[in-house]
């Protein structure tokens, strides 16, 4: 009898391991979609409606099977366990937030910044002082502190796929994002277009970045073309908007031609071969 309800106890504890997990998984995810304004509840690692409807409403965002289920990608998207494998001629860049823009909101629709007036205009400001500022703009996105990006923005930008936000909207997402990639850097090299019209001026450039979590052993690099508003206030400039777009690389998997007369000796070659053997 005690044997008996020995391995009861057993076989008990080895069924209930796997929910003991899935709870502690639960309430990580619950942090995550938190940390993303999409989950209100108390984070109690227990599956819910709303958590079911917050894990669709952010695979929504990030443009996955919308399944409610926190799947093998959207656990790794959250930066919660193991990286899927790679799709067949997959880019450098892996399908989880890692550009500013990837944890865009699309369901929002705000309205769109103010136009810059003739009070803001950047017009007269010279191509060399603009690039100065790009420069330093980036130099502050490597830096930990949220505060030191957010200072080259004006109070209502329009930030990427997020609509028009405030400074507060920003530093909230460049939390986020420090939390994501830690470690960043950028270059923008000397690809800088300035274009002018009316009120207008925009900044057009080339980025290599590359971001890194150490702790989790992420990596990812890559380039991107980004496009910046600029303003002036008093003698400064300030960004009223800003996107950003994936320069992805040629498929690997492709081949060029064989060189003609090369392809056509080797045939022939290969004939007289298979005749006088």
């Amino acid at each position: 009898m005690f044997r008996h309800s020995t391995l009861l106890l057993l076989l008990c504890a080895i069924a209930l391991a796997p929910i003991a997990r899935g709870d502690e998984q639960t309430r990580q995810v619950q942090e995550e979609l938190r940390k993303r304004h999409l989950f209100f509840r108390d984070i109690d690692g227990r599956p819910s409606l709303d958590y079911a409807l917050a894990i669709k409403r952010y695979q929504q965002r990030q443009g996955f099977a919308q399944t409610g289920v926190a799947d093998e990608m959207t656990l790794y998207s959250l930066g919660i366990g193991e990286p899927a494998p790679p799709a067949e001629g997959a880019t450098d860049l892996p399908d989880v937030p890692v550009l500013k823009s990837d944890a865009a909101l699309p369901e929002t629709k705000p309205l769109p910044p103010p136009a810059p007036t003739k009070a803001f205009n950047a017009g007269d400001v010279a191509k060399a002082e603009i690039g100065n500022f790009i420069r330093r703009y980036f130099a502050a996105c490597q830096s930990g502190n949220p505060q030191d990006e957010l200072a080259f923005y004006a109070d209502r930008v329009e930030y990427f796929d997020h609509g028009a936000v405030d400074k507060a909207y920003i530093q909230n997402e460049l939390a986020v994002y420090n939390q994501r990639w830690p470690n960043r850097k950028y270059s923008t090299g000397d690809s800088l277009r300035v274009i002018k019209g009316g009120n207008n001026t925009i900044a057009k450039f080339r980025v290599a970045f590359t971001v890194a979590n150490e702790p989790r052993d992420r990596k990812a690099s890559g380039r991107t073309d980004d496009t910046i508003g600029l303003i002036k206030r008093g003698d400064s400039l300030q960004i009223v908007s800003i996107k950003e777009a994936r320069v992805r690389r040629p498929s690997r998997h492709r081949r060029r031609p064989p060189n003609f007369p090369a392809a056509v000796g080797r045939s022939v070659h290969k004939v007289f071969h298979s005749i006088f053997r």
